[in-house]
């Protein structure tokens, strides 16, 4: 893990866990103050038992709090992987448009409609 401001960047990211708007309003979701996130902050010191109160009181990953790397999983806000199913039909029209567009047969405009025709739910 780059340390290099590694501090500030936690500190954003329980911001955005919390949905706060201030490292205030932080501090005070934290039981804790500004002076003493500013302190960490300053000192590079990964505050890791802030860390993991975040996670508990919102759900999110403590990986993605602590690195950045994958999902923040925040209670509200989880992502969903998706993925989609296609019929060996509209996996033939798919490439029949794709190539036509490759082609310069259609314009990327007409590709995107055609390709979003074949995708409607109904």
């Amino acid at each position: 893990m780059d340390t290099e401001n590694e501090c500030k960047k936690i500190i954003n990211r329980m911001v955005f866990a919390y949905g706060a708007k201030t490292v205030k309003s932080l501090s005070e979701l934290l039981g804790t103050t500004v002076s003493v996130i500013g302190n960490r902050v300053a000192r590079n010191s990964i505050p890791y038992d802030l860390i993991v109160k975040c996670s508990i009181d919102t759900g999110a990953n403590l990986q993605w709090v602590l690195t950045g790397e994958g999902e923040p999983n925040i209670d509200g806000i989880k992502t969903e992987k998706k993925s989609i199913e296609l019929s060996s039909e509209a996996l033939e029209k798919l490439e029949r448009i794709a190539a036509l567009k490759n082609s310069g047969a259609i314009t990327d405009d007409e590709y995107q409609l055609l390709k979003s025709s074949i995708f409607k739910v109904g």
